[in-house]
C-alpha cells in the first residue's frame, strides 16, 4: 500500500555526528543509532550530512565512489524501515580522477525523488583538484504541499541557485553541509538569508566533529519562512526533530506576495 504524501504539518529530523574518513560502518552504525533515537518523534523527513558515508576522505573518494550503488542501498533501506524520506550527499564516479558530489533524496517508499551535483566547489579545501562541479541545475520534486529543492554547502553564498528553484515552486530547501569553524554565524545569517529572500523554509544539516586541521561546530537548524531560526542543535552528536508548515508559507506568500518578482531575479541571475 502507497504512503500517503508528505503532510502541512511536517517533522523534520536533523542529523549529525562526527563523520569518519576510515569507516563507513561506523558513520552507518552513528547513523542507525541517530535514527532510532529519533524513532519516538516519528519524522517525515530526515536529513544528513554533506558527504556522510566517508566525508572528504581524499585519494580515497575515487574507491568510495565505485561503492555507490551499495551506499543508495543503505538510505533507500532506511528510509523504507523507519518510513521516512532521507537525504544526503555521496561521492559519485565522475571522469576516473574525480567524482561528483551528489545529493540523494529518497521517500519513505524507497523511490529516488531528487538528485544533485554540487555547482559551486569549495576552493580552500581543495575541492576542486577532487571533484568536478556539476552542471544541471536542481529541479524541485512535488511531495503533497511541499515542492522540496536542494543546495550543498558553499551553494549557500550563491543564491541564483535557491532563487532558480523557488521561481519553479520550492518552498522548502534543504542544504546538507559541512561548515567548519569559524564560520558558525556565516551558516547562520546565509540560511536565514536564503529562507528570507525567498520565503521557503531553509533546513541545513551539518558534521560534528574534527577532520585534520579542521573542527565542526554542528549547529543544524531550521529556518521558517520569514526567516526566523525556529531551531538549532549544538555541537553535539545526535538527531532533533522539528515541525514547519507549507500553508504557513502560503499565508506569508499571499500577505507579501515576492514570487513574480523572485521569478524575474531567477531569469536575470546566474546559479
Amino acid at each position: 500500500m502507497s504512503l500517503p504524501p508528505l503532510p502541512d504539518e511536517l517533522r523534520v529530523g536533523t542529523v549529525q555526528w562526527s563523520i569518519s574518513r576510515a569507516s563507513v560502518e561506523e558513520n552507518l552504525a552513528s547513523l542507525d543509532a541517530i535514527l532510532a533515537g529519533m524513532a519516538p518523534s516519528r519524522p517525515h523527513l530526515a536529513l544528513l550530512p554533506e558527504m556522510w558515508s566517508r566525508g572528504f576522505c581524499g585519494t580515497a573518494l575515487l574507491e568510495e565512489s565505485e561503492a555507490l550503488p551499495a551506499r543508495q542501498a543503505s538510505m533507500r533501506d532506511r528510509a523504507v524501515h523507519h518510513r521516512t524520506w532521507i537525504g544526503g550527499t555521496l561521492p559519485e564516479p565522475g571522469d576516473g580522477r574525480r567524482v561528483y558530489n551528489t545529493f540523494f533524496l529518497f521517500d519513505a517508499e524507497g523511490n529516488l525523488r531528487l538528485s544533485y551535483r554540487k555547482i559551486h566547489l569549495f576552493p580552500l579545501t581543495r575541492e576542486p583538484e577532487f571533484f568536478l562541479p556539476g552542471d544541471a541545475l536542481p529541479v524541485p520534486c512535488e511531495a503533497g504541499p511541499w515542492r522540496i529543492g536542494v543546495g550543498i554547502c558553499f551553494d549557500i553564498r550563491f543564491p541564483g541557485l535557491f532563487t532558480s528553484q523557488v521561481a519553479r515552486g520550492a518552498n522548502l530547501l534543504l542544504l546538507p553541509a559541512q561548515f567548519p569553524d569559524p564560520r558558525q554565524e556565516h551558516f547562520r545569517l546565509l540560511a536565514r538569508a536564503r529562507a528570507l529572500e525567498n520565503q521557503a523554509c531553509v533546513v541545513g544539516v551539518n558534521r560534528t566533529g574534527t577532520d585534520g586541521a579542521l573542527s565542526y561546530f554542528g549547529g543544524s537548524l531550521i529556518c521558517s519562512f520569514q526567516g526566523e531560526i525556529i531551531g538549532e542543535m549544538s555541537r553535539q552528536e545526535g538527531g532533533t526533530v522539528f515541525t514547519i508548515r507549507a500553508s504557513d508559507g502560503e499565508t506569508l506568500r499571499a500577505a507579501f506576495p515576492l514570487q513574480e518578482r523572485i521569478s524575474t531575479l531567477a531569469a536575470a541571475s546566474p546559479p
